[in-house]
Formats: C-alpha cells, structure tokens, sequence
C-alpha cells in the first residue's frame, strides 16, 4: 500500500513538471514570436535579417534592463539611476541630454530608432576594429572581430550578456574582458561613438 501512494506520489509530481516546462517553453516562444512580430511592425525591410531581427532583441533586453518600473518606456528618472549604477557616471547630465533630448520617456521602438539612425549602425568592419583597440582597449580580440565580420550594427550583440557570442564565437575567457566589451558597448550603442576616437 505504501508503495502505491509513493508511485501515485512520484507521478503526480512529474506531471507538475512536465506542466511546467511545457507552460514555460511555450511561454518562452510567445515572447519570442512577440518580439520579432514587434520588430516587423516597426522595421518590416529588415524583418527577415536574422542578425538584425538579433540586434533588435538586445536593444528590447537594454530597454528591459533601464525600464526600472516595467512600464514600457525608460523615463528620465530611470536613465539616471541606470547612469549612475550600472555605467558607473558620477555626473551623467550629457549623456542623460543626450539619451533623452527632448522625449521625456523612450519605448523599445524610439531606442531603436535611435540606434539605426546613430553614426555607429553604420560602422565598417575597420571601425569597429578602430574603436576595440582605441576605446576599449582590447586589441587582442581584432582577429575575432574580423573572422566574424562585425560591423557596427552588431554592437547591440555586445552589450547584452551573451556567453554563446563572447565564449564561444569570440573565445573571450577573461570574465573582466567580457564586462569591459559589455560596459563599453553599451556606452556606444546608448550614447554614439566615443569622442576619443
């Protein structure tokens, strides 16, 4: 009889599971589809470019990463917090300035406008490779970034934390490497092209 109720027990329990990692990859596809549907109602020319379509969710997970109060738009409050904390600027008002301009609150759809229309999207292979070894200091990964081509419009890529794209593609093992290349992309993809360089 004991037996019984641990088997009836043990199954019970695989079925709350399996319901779960069912629920969850479906959930998971859902916010996928939703993303790239997003992305084709706001740029349908670039819709079927699988690296832009991968650009695009780094910028949404950027915006995630800002919108504190998950409302749907970085305000101006949020950009400051996010300045000061995770880019580390003790006196962000230029970079807020120029964040913001006059748009007081900024959806995944203005950010990403903003970055396709930035200097930096259209970079060149060569500038990328100009701004890794001169801004980020980083010249021991130029080979990396020329095998894999990246140009400007990859850069999104690099700000997000992305272990398959730093370990795996650009074989990266130095974790202050991977947060120097993270931070200082970031910085980029926000705020334009250093004016070190």
């Amino acid at each position: 009889m004991e037996f019984n109720k641990l088997k009836t027990l043990w199954i019970f329990c695989l079925c709350l599971v399996g319901k779960s990692w069912t629920e969850r990859s479906t959930s998971d596809n859902h916010i996928v589809e939703n993303g790239v549907s997003d992305f084709c109602r706001i740029d349908e020319k670039l819709c079927n470019d699988q690296n832009e379509v991968l650009s695009y969710e780094a910028i949404r997970s950027i915006h995630k990463q800002m919108d504190d109060d998950a409302n749907g738009n970085v305000d101006v409050s949020e950009t400051d917090g996010f300045l000061r904390e995770d880019l580390n600027y003790h006196d962000p008002k230029a970079k807020h300035n120029t964040f913001h301009g006059d748009d007081q609150f900024i959806s995944v759809e203005d950010l990403w406008k903003a970055w396709k229309g930035s200097e930096v999207y259209n970079w060149t292979l060569d500038e990328v490779v100009e701004w890794l070894i001169t801004y980020v200091e980083l010249p021991q990964y130029v080979e990396a970034f020329r095998k894999m081509n990246f140009n400007g419009s990859v850069m999104p890529r690099l700000a997000v934390k992305n272990t398959s794209l730093t370990l795996s593609i650009l074989k990266i093992l130095d974790r202050s490497h991977v947060q120097k290349l993270q931070l200082k992309s970031l910085d980029t993809v926000l705020f334009g092209a250093p004016l070190s360089m």
